[in-house]
């Protein structure tokens, strides 16, 4: 299995998913021109994580839990991206925890000035079933 390494710009966010560092980060700027084809290459990797996962650990029959945490530093995001990043945080939950028994929990990083951001952290946390653990920034 590879890692998921996408360079960011001033409109793009960068990504970076790597199994073998236990590493998934999403952070930058987040307003691409089309949200949904920018983040489907997150939705597949994570595809082929939890199936990789999966087949490494038999985790179907495991009693066993795996956390796992999605650290989302944002210093700007637009209403569409939110969306696609509420579309990732229920699929990290409906996919990995039902599905692979995997735990989720998302490091939601702000500027302490930011209410807003941290405020959609808040909301995001209540409507998706992740546990965020916040990070204010200086």
């Amino acid at each position: 299995m590879q890692a998921l390494e996408i360079s960011g710009n001033e409109i793009n966010p960068s990504i970076y998913l790597n199994h073998l560092e236990n590493k998934f980060v999403i952070s930058g700027e987040s307003r691409p021109e089309n949200p949904l084809k920018y983040y489907e290459p997150v939705f597949t990797w994570f595809k082929e994580y939890f199936n990789y996962l999966y087949v490494l650990n038999d985790l179907d029959s495991s009693k066993a839990t795996l956390s796992k945490a999605l650290k989302v530093d944002f210093d700007y995001f637009n209403s569409t991206s939110a969306k696609v990043m509420f579309d990732l945080f229920l699929f990290l939950n409906k996919e990995g925890k039902d599905k692979f028994k995997i735990n989720f929990e998302i490091d939601w990083f702000y500027y302490m000035e930011d209410e807003d951001m941290f405020d959609a952290g808040k909301e995001m946390e209540k409507l998706c079933g992740l546990k965020f653990n916040y990070h204010p920034k200086l």
